[in-house]
């Protein structure tokens, strides 16, 4: 009874999420979204096949649509998705995996989504440090029943609210992706050229040809970069100096860093 979970994750709660469930889930397999993406392995077959991914500007992440997109399932597996996220319920994330799931004859059987902490800073600051808490005291509550209901393989819904909304919010900012990364700064006197930012980031959007990092437009705005930093050089637009960066607890930033195949012979800088 194999299970194979995908994940995407730049601060590092939904790859808690997904080793919560493979704890719990007996021969299961994490695979990251970007490596896939990067190989060649879009070809699946298991029983239990998953999805976990924050929502970004309300549905999915553009690298988990288009992995979705490109994914050949074999079979007729249980499929299940999760979305993390600091507010749940406001946006759109499981109609629009249908909507792609769909087209190959195939939908979510359960669908939930589990309230962490938003990493976005252009926003609002971290939440403190209570509120982080509690919130993964009942995100680990939920978990535990949601690793129940995906092992008895139970059809879930969830509600997603304001769907009209969420959709024009989307797309105003799919259209404006090109320009997204001209937000992003870096302090050069503070950074020390130590290629995390390089090498968490899910687009392969960052070089470092004379060490700071140099965005190249094609950014997906998963604030890896910013948040990884260790000594805060990276901000955006300004508006999150200051601001508490974070990663959950129980995902170290080496947990989070990417290894294309293809770059695993090239040499880094810093």
């Amino acid at each position: 009874m194999k299970t194979i979970i995908y994940y995407y994750s730049a601060t590092g709660n939904s790859l808690y999420v997904a080793r919560f469930l493979q704890e719990r889930l007996p021969e299961t397999e994490l695979r990251s979204i970007p490596e896939e993406l990067a190989g060649d392995r879009l070809s699946v077959q298991a029983d239990t096949i998953g999805f976990v991914f924050p929502m970004h500007y309300l549905s999915l992440p553009l690298q988990v649509e288009e992995f979705m997109e490109r994914l050949s399932l074999r079979e007729s597996p249980y499929l299940f998705a999760i979305a993390t996220c600091g507010v749940p319920y406001w946006g759109r994330p499981f109609l629009d995996a249908d909507a792609v799931l769909k087209r190959k004859g195939r939908r979510l059987h359960g669908a939930w989504f589990v309230r962490l902490v938003s990493n976005y800073l252009p926003y609002r600051d971290t939440a403190a440090e209570w509120r982080i808490r509690i919130r993964a005291l009942l995100a680990k509550r939920k978990l535990q029943n949601i690793a129940k209901a995906v092992a008895n393989k139970e059809h879930h819904t969830a509600w997603q609210i304001l769907r009209g909304m969420c959709r024009r919010y989307h797309e105003e900012w799919r259209e404006r992706q090109r320009k997204i990364d001209e937000n992003f700064s870096c302090d050069t006197e503070r950074c020390t050229s130590c290629g995390l930012c390089e090498r968490v980031c899910p687009r392969r959007n960052i070089l470092r040809p004379e060490g700071p990092p140099v965005w190249q437009h094609s950014c997906v705005e998963c604030l890896g970069c910013l948040h990884i930093c260790p000594v805060e050089a990276i901000d955006y637009g300004g508006v999150t100096q200051g601001r508490r960066r974070y990663r959950h607890k129980d995902i170290s930033a080496r947990d989070l860093l990417h290894d294309f195949e293809q770059d695993r012979h090239c040499p880094r800088q810093g």
